[in-house]
C-alpha cells in the first residue's frame, strides 16, 4: 500500500482540515451532480425505497439529501461539525449525526446499507476500527459501498520514479513524517484492501475504479492541463473522488446546456459511462489504470457472523 503525505498544518484524519474546504457551493449545485454521479447504478441496484442507509462521513450531504428525497431512511455522520451546522441550515429535515465511524452511535443491525466514500483511508492507524464498526450496524443481508484511493498501475509507476511524498508500507502504521509533511491518506491495491475487508467480516462481491479524470491530476503534465479545462468549465461538471473522495472539494454544478457534444463528453468524463460505443473500452481500461478511487462492494460474511 501507499503512504501519502502532504504539506499542510493538520493530517488528513483530521476535521480542522476538512472543515478548510467545500464552501463554495450551494447542497442545490451538489445534489445536481448525483444525477451523473459514476457511482449512482450501484446505489440504483442496492438501496431500494424504505431502505436504512447511513453515510459514515457525509461530508457536505449531497448523497444524504439526494436519497433520501428518493424514498431511502437516510442519516449522515460525520466529525466535522462546522460541515454539519452548514448542513443543517441548508437542509433542515435532513438526518444528521456528529460522530466517529469507529465509534458509530447507532446498535447492531440497524442499517441495510452502508456507504462511506473516501474517508477511513485517512486514519494513520489504519481503517480496522472503522471497519468493524461498519460490520456491526449492518443487517446480515445488508451491503456496504466502500471506496478508497486506489494504488493504481500509474501510482506504482509514479512511486518508483521517487515521489517524496509517497511511501510503500506493508500494513498502515503511525510513524514520524518526513521533511515537515503530515500524514494525509493510504492508498490500496484492490487484494490489500480486500484482505482488510475480509478481517472485518466483509466479502467482496465486485469493485469499481471511478474518478478517472482525477487519477490523471498526478501527472504534473495532465495536472496543468486538467486544471485548465477545469477553469474553463467546458464540461460543466467536476468528476466526484478529487481531494480523496467525497469528503473534498465538492463538484462544481454546471448546467446541462442540451449540445449533443457536450452530454456525450459528460456520460465519458463526469458519468464515467461504460456503456458509451467506442469510448466503454478506454473507460474500463482507465479503472483499471488510473481511477484515483476504487469502490468496493460488499455483503457481511456469514462465515463470521
Amino acid at each position: 500500500m501507499l503512504k501519502m503525505y502532504h504539506r499542510h498544518a493538520e493530517a488528513g484524519g483530521s476535521a480542522a482540515y476538512w472543515e478548510e474546504f467545500g464552501g463554495h457551493a450551494t447542497l442545490a449545485d451538489r445534489i445536481r451532480f448525483l444525477d451523473v454521479d459514476p457511482l449512482r447504478p450501484l446505489f440504483q441496484r442496492y438501496l431500494k425505497p424504505g431502505s436504512r442507509m447511513l453515510e459514515g462521513g457525509c461530508g457536505r450531504g449531497q448523497y444524504v439529501a439526494y436519497y433520501a428525497a428518493r424514498g431511502a431512511r437516510v442519516v449522515g455522520l460525520d466529525f466535522a461539525r462546522e460541515w454539519l451546522s452548514a448542513l443543517r441550515r441548508e437542509g433542515p429535515a435532513l438526518a444528521l449525526c456528529a460522530g466517529d465511524v469507529g465509534a458509530l452511535p447507532f446498535g447492531s443491525g440497524t442499517f441495510d446499507l452502508y456507504y462511506s466514500g473516501g474517508v477511513v483511508e485517512h486514519f494513520e492507524s489504519g481503517p480496522q476500527r472503522a471497519l468493524a464498526e461498519a460490520r456491526r450496524v449492518i443487517k446480515d443481508d445488508g451491503v456496504l459501498l466502500i471506496s478508497v484511493p486506489y494504488f493504481s498501475p500509474m501510482r506504482r509507476l509514479l512511486a518508483a520514479l521517487g515521489r517524496k511524498e509517497w511511501h510503500r508500507v506493508g500494513q498502515p502504521q503511525v510513524d514520524e513524517a518526513p521533511g515537515g509533511r503530515r500524514f494525509y491518506q493510504y492508498a490500496f491495491s484492490v487484494p490489500e484492501f480486500t484482505r482488510l475487508l475480509a478481517g472485518a467480516g466483509f466479502r467482496v462481491l465486485g469493485t469499481q475504479g471511478y474518478a478517472l479524470v482525477w487519477g490523471l491530476t498526478e501527472v504534473g503534465l495532465l495536472r496543468r492541463v486538467l486544471e485548465r479545462l477545469d477553469r474553463m468549465r467546458g464540461a460543466g461538471e467536476r468528476p466526484p473522488g478529487g481531494e480523496g473522495g467525497t469528503r473534498g472539494r465538492p463538484a462544481s454544478a454546471g448546467r446541462d446546456s442540451g449540445a449533443p457534444r457536450i452530454r456525450l463528453l459528460k456520460k465519458i468524463l463526469v458519468a464515467e459511462d461504460a456503456s458509451v460505443p467506442g469510448a466503454g473500452w478506454l473507460i474500463k481500461w482507465s479503472r483499471w489504470a488510473h481511477a484515483n478511487m476504487m469502490m468496493f462492494v460488499c455483503a457481511p460474511d456469514a462465515r463470521r457472523s
